[in-house]
């Protein structure tokens, strides 16, 4: 069972796509906490930073919940910076959320589009 979710390219998308992610989670027995936290962090990096259309896909195994995020037109990417832990940031802590929740993550870029995924461990809800 897979899912797709279309997103406006506006913050006000990010709530519906992760109501619509739970659910798909709730049917597919899974605990949605930890992929919900991970696909509302690079939507909303791709609202924040990219441009054109944004697709929210996930899937599942026995043993894996995954997702994609595509997004239509090149963005440039780059890790967060290394704050200390005395540096006081209001943002630029979404991707650190997403390196220590999923078991392995990435990206890349063609001359079209952007492609982010994340993996996790699956739990049954």
């Amino acid at each position: 069972m897979r899912f797709v979710h279309e997103l406006a390219h506006e913050p006000t998308a990010l709530q519906p796509a992760r109501a619509a992610l739970e659910a798909w989670c709730s049917l597919a027995q899974a605990d949605p906490e930890s992929l919900v936290i991970i696909a509302n962090e690079l939507c909303a990096n791709a609202v924040r930073h990219g441009k054109g259309s944004i697709t929210l896909q996930a899937s599942h195994s026995e043993r894996w919940l995954s997702i994609s995020i595509q997004q239509y037109g090149k963005v440039a990417l780059a890790m967060p910076a290394r704050y200390s832990q005395t540096e006081l940031h209001i943002a630029g802590r979404g991707l650190r959320m997403v390196d220590a929740l999923a078991e392995s993550w990435g990206w890349h870029t063609t001359s079209t589009h952007t492609l982010l995924w994340a993996r996790i461990a699956r739990r049954r809800a």
